[in-house]
C-alpha cells in the first residue's frame, strides 16, 4: 500500500438530465441530483486509490456531504477528495464539489479496504443461514 495523507483526486462531469433530480427521483427539478454527487464523490476516491491498492479493495462505508447549491443543465461540476486520514483499514477523505459559481458540496467520505473474495463470500452467503 502506497496511500499518504494529502494525497488528492479532481473529477469532473456535465450535469445532464439523466443526472438531474427529476430523472434520478430525488427532486422534481433539472438541477444536479444529490445522488449524482455522492456518486462523483465515490467515483472521485476510487479513482484517487486506484493502483495504489488492489482492485476492488474498498468498500465506501459513510458519505457525510452537505448538497448546498443548485447547479443547472449544462454546468459543469468538480469534485476534489484529500485523503486526510489512515487509520488501519479505514481511510477518510474530505470533500468538495463546486461548480463554475463556487462550492455545491462539501463533506468527509469513508471507505474501508477489505479482501475483496472474503467480503464478496460473505455478502453472497448472507441468507445461507
Amino acid at each position: 500500500m502506497s496511500l499518504n495523507t494529502g494525497m488528492k483526486m479532481i473529477k469532473t462531469e456535465t450535469v445532464t438530465v439523466e443526472n438531474a433530480a427529476k430523472t434520478l427521483g430525488s427532486g422534481s427539478l433539472l438541477v444536479y441530483g444529490t445522488p449524482a454527487m455522492l456518486l462523483l464523490v465515490e467515483k472521485t476516491a476510487v479513482a484517487l486509490l486506484d493502483g495504489h491498492l488492489d482492485e476492488g479493495m474498498t468498500v465506501g462505508t459513510n458519505l457525510n456531504v452537505d448538497h448546498v447549491s443548485a447547479s443547472p443543465i449544462g454546468c459543469e461540476v468538480s469534485c476534489e477528495v484529500t485523503l486526510t486520514e489512515i487509520d488501519r483499514k479505514k481511510l477518510v477523505f474530505a470533500v468538495e464539489v463546486k461548480d463554475p459559481a463556487g462550492v455545491i458540496g462539501k463533506g468527509t467520505h469513508e471507505r474501508f479496504i477489505v479482501d475483496a473474495e472474503k467480503f464478496q463470500n460473505k455478502a453472497n452467503g448472507k441468507f445461507d443461514k
